[in-house]
C-alpha cells in the first residue's frame, strides 16, 4: 500500500538520502527553519544553521593558509562548523539561500555537491537541507545561480496547519513533522532507476541538457547531467518508502523541472514492458529443457534497455538466497534472458549486464552461463577476471 501523504514528505525523504540537497522555498513565517530543526531532533541528529548571508566566502568555503617547507603551498583550513559536523550525526541547514550574495552561493558549490569543505570532506552520513524565501520577498533577495541552482531539488514548503494548530492548542508543544523513515537498504532502489532515467534520454536525447535561455528560469529546477542524476536518486528514495506516482514525478520536477518531468512521466506510462518474473520463469523452463526460450522481446531500444534493468532488479533484490545473493537458478536464467535479448539487442544488453555478474552467486556458476551470452559483457567480464 502506498505510504500516506504529508507535508513536505518529498522534503523529509529527499534529505535522508545524504546525496541530494533538497531545497524548501517558502513564503517568510511559515516555520520552515522550526520544521527543520524539529526534524532533525526527531531523527536523533544534531542541527547547525548556516545563514550565508551573515557569512563571508570563507566561513563557508574554508580559510586559505600557507604551508611551509620544501615545497611550500596553501592548503585551506575547514570552519569550525565543518569540524564539528566530523563528529556525530548533523543535519546541516542551508537557510536564507536567496538571501546569499553570489560569493558565498560560488562557496557553497563544493559542499552541496561534493560534501568538500576546504580541503576536509564532510561525512556521508551529514544530511543538507535548504531553505529561502522567493526573492520578492526575502531581505535584499537574489535569484540563485544557476550553478547552485541546478545542484539542489527545488520543493515548494507545505505548511502543516494542523500541527500548527495542535501545537497552539497545547501551551506552544508543537508536533514534529510527519515523514517515513527512509528504509536502510533504500539505495537498492539506485539502479534499477538510474537505468529508467538512461532508457528515456536514449528516446528523447535533447532532454539531457536544456539550460533554460531566461535568467530567471536558471534559477529554479532545470535539465543537466547533474541534475537528471539527482532526479534518479531522488525517485529511487520514493520508490523506497512505497510513494504514490505524483510524488516521483514531483521529486522529478525538482531537479529538472516541470516540462522535462512531465516528458519523463509521460514516458514512463507508455513503456509497456513485460513482467520480469515471467520472462524469469520462461528462462527456467527453457533451461530445464522442456521447450526452446523465446521471449517478447521490446521493438524499441529505449523499452530493452527499461526491461533489461528490471530483470537486473528482480534478480537482485527479491527471492535470494540464504546468502543474500540471487540463487544459482534465477542469476542463470537472468543470464539466459540476456543472451536472448542480444541476438538481437546487443548494446543494451552490454550496458546492462554489468550489474548482473556483480550479482553472481559464486564463481564456479559463470562456467555454466549460455555460449550465446559469449558475445556480450559477461564474457569480457570473465577474461577480466580470469587474469
Amino acid at each position: 500500500m502506498p505510504c500516506k501523504t504529508t507535508p513536505n514528505l518529498i522534503f523529509w525523504t529527499v534529505a535522508q538520502t545524504g546525496k541530494v540537497t533538497p531545497l524548501m522555498t517558502g513564503e517568510p513565517g511559515c516555520c520552515k527553519s522550526r520544521t527543520v530543526e524539529a526534524f532533525a531532533r526527531a531523527m536523533s541528529r544534531q542541527c547547525y544553521t548556516l545563514i550565508g548571508s551573515l557569512r563571508e566566502p570563507a566561513d563557508v568555503g574554508g580559510y586559505p593558509y600557507p604551508v611551509h617547507g620544501e615545497q611550500p603551498y596553501m592548503a585551506v583550513m575547514p570552519p569550525k562548523w565543518a569540524q564539528d559536523c566530523q563528529r556525530g550525526q548533523w543535519v546541516l541547514f542551508l537557510d536564507e539561500l536567496t538571501t546569499c550574495p553570489p560569493a558565498v552561493q560560488a562557496a557553497l558549490l563544493g559542499v552541496i555537491a561534493e560534501n568538500r569543505v576546504g580541503d576536509a570532506l564532510l561525512p556521508d552520513t551529514v544530511w543538507k537541507l535548504a531553505a529561502c524565501n522567493p526573492p520578492d520577498c526575502a531581505a535584499n533577495g537574489s535569484e540563485l545561480e544557476p550553478p547552485l541552482a541546478n545542484r539542489v531539488c527545488h520543493l515548494p514548503n507545505e505548511p502543516d496547519t494542523d500541527a500548527w494548530m495542535r501545537g497552539m492548542g497545547n501551551a506552544l508543544g508543537f508536533p514534529q513533522p510527519s515523514f517515513v523513515p527512509l528504509p536502510p537498504d533504500w539505495e537498492r532502489c539506485i539502479g534499477r532507476n538510474t537505468a529508467l532515467v538512461g532508457a528515456f534520454h536514449k528516446h528523447k536525447p535533447g532532454l539531457l541538457n536544456a539550460y533554460p535561455k531566461e535568467r530567471a528560469k536558471a534559477s529554479g529546477a532545470w535539465p543537466s547531467m547533474r541534475s537528471w542524476t539527482n532526479a534518479a536518486i531522488c525517485i529511487a528514495a520514493m520508490e523506497a518508502i512505497d510513494a504514490e506516482p505524483l510524488l516521483r514525478y514531483r521529486a522529478v520536477a525538482g531537479c529538472v523541472g516541470e516540462e522535462a518531468a512531465l516528458e519523463f512521466q509521460t514516458w514512463e506510462q507508455s513503456l509497456d514492458l513485460p513482467d520480469p518474473e515471467v520472462w524469469l520463469s520462461q528462462a527456467e523452463t527453457a533451461r530445464a529443457g522442456a521447450t526452446a526460450l523465446a521471449l517478447d522481446v521490446p521493438p524499441r531500444c529505449d523499452q530493452v534497455m527499461a526491461a533489461l534493468a528490471a530483470l537486473v532488479d528482480r534478480v537482485k533484490n527479491h527471492n535470494l538466497g540464504p546468502n543474500g545473493k540471487p540463487t544459482e537458478g534465477r542469476w542463470l536464467a537472468a543470464v539466459d534472458c540476456f543472451a536472448e535479448v542480444a541476438k538481437c539487442w546487443l548494446e543494451p544488453a552490454i550496458a546492462a549486464a554489468g550489474p548482473l555478474y556483480f550479482a553472481v552467486p559464486h564463481a564456479s556458476v559463470l562456467v555454466k552461463a549460455p555460449p550465446d551470452f559469449s558475445n556480450t559483457v559477461l564474457q569480457v567480464h570473465k577474461n577480466i577476471m580470469a587474469a
